[in-house]
């Protein structure tokens, strides 16, 4: 009898409504540059393997979507999407739009705890929120809706409430951009984040 793992079905979604716009340094159009940072991090999750993308956000996110990625309303709820993709996905992982420079890796860590737990927390770097929060499907009845929330780190309030401290697990930080300062966390040695990058070195070509 083989012992190979089940295969997991993935999706991953941008959240487009956690803009980077309060970031955009002194020059740059905050739209801009939110709209530099949304393409991005969309392409962090674009580039993960067996793992389905998409973007929850205005009907002009159409354009950046890769064949066959989800296109979600902007105003969805983490459990509606949940509800959608249960079924067809085991695990699904959301991120915010202003993390262009996350690496695959940490998502891959998340990813690697999810078969064994009902939610897991990347905590934002010297912030309140989340860089991402990936659930198992079906999502677990005992997860509250107010978990989903980008901006507040739910980690300590759920394993309060969790039946068990192995249904809520952390993986790794990383920063995201809240404000200008922000913007020196950049890690210029990451592959990736080339619109971003573009548009800070006045390189970005507009459709304008």
């Amino acid at each position: 009898m083989s012992t190979e793992p089940a295969l997991r079905h993935r999706a991953a979604v941008v959240l487009a409504r956690y803009d980077a716009s309060s970031a955009a340094p002194e020059g740059i159009a905050p739209d801009a540059f939110a709209a530099a940072c949304l393409l991005d991090s969309y392409e962090v999750l674009a580039d993960l393997i067996g793992v389905r993308s998409g973007i929850s956000g205005p009907p002009a996110v159409a354009e950046l979507l890769w064949p066959g990625a989800l296109q979600l309303p902007a105003d969805i709820t983490v459990r509606t999407i949940a509800g959608q993709l249960s079924g067809q996905v085991d695990e699904l992982v959301v991120i915010p739009a202003d993390v262009p420079d996350l690496p695959g890796l940490v998502l891959a860590k998340l990813f690697k705890v999810l078969h064994r737990t009902d939610i897991a927390i990347a905590p934002e770097r010297s912030g309140a929120g989340c860089v991402a929060i990936g659930v198992s499907l079906p999502l677990a009845e005992w997860i509250p809706d107010d978990a989903f929330d980008l901006d507040h780190n739910p980690f300590a309030r759920l394993s309060a409430i969790a039946p068990r401290k192995s249904r809520c697990a952390l993986a790794p930080t990383w920063h995201r951009l809240r404000t200008p300062a922000d913007v020196t966390r950049l890690d210029p040695g990451l592959e990736g984040w080339e619109e971003t990058r573009a548009l800070l070195a006045g390189d970005a070509v507009t459709s304008e």
